[in-house]
């Protein structure tokens, strides 16, 4: 009698080397977008840091002329990583309040 050959045959390696090589394409192909949502992650994060801290900014200016209510002024900054700020404030009789929607706009979220 003959013994069995124990082991794998060729065409068995080679579709085990294809079914390995599909998941690690499909795999490969979702970093790009994971990459792409981290960024505008970041950016959103920014974006809201700024927004905040703007925020805070006017409140001070506000309270520092308190009792009597004081206007901050308008102004814009353009920050070294491309983030723009734009911000006013209006008098609305005895009392000062800014603008609704302040423009922060960070460059690379300009299309959405």
């Amino acid at each position: 009698m003959r013994e069995a050959n124990s082991g794998f045959t060729l065409l068995e390696v080679l579709i085990a080397v294809l079914l390995v090589t599909v998941g690690l394409l499909g795999l490969v192909g979702t970093l790009g977008p994971v990459a792409a949502l981290a960024g505008e992650g970041r950016m959103h994060g920014r974006v809201a840091l700024a927004l905040a801290s703007r925020a805070d900014s006017l409140r001070a200016q506000v309270r520092a002329g308190a009792p009597v209510c004081v206007v901050p002024s308008a102004g814009t900054r353009q920050h070294s990583d491309g983030l723009l700020e734009r911000w006013s404030a209006a008098d609305l009789g005895g009392s000062a309040r800014s603008d609704e929607r302040p423009a922060i706009k960070h460059p690379a979220l300009a299309n959405r």
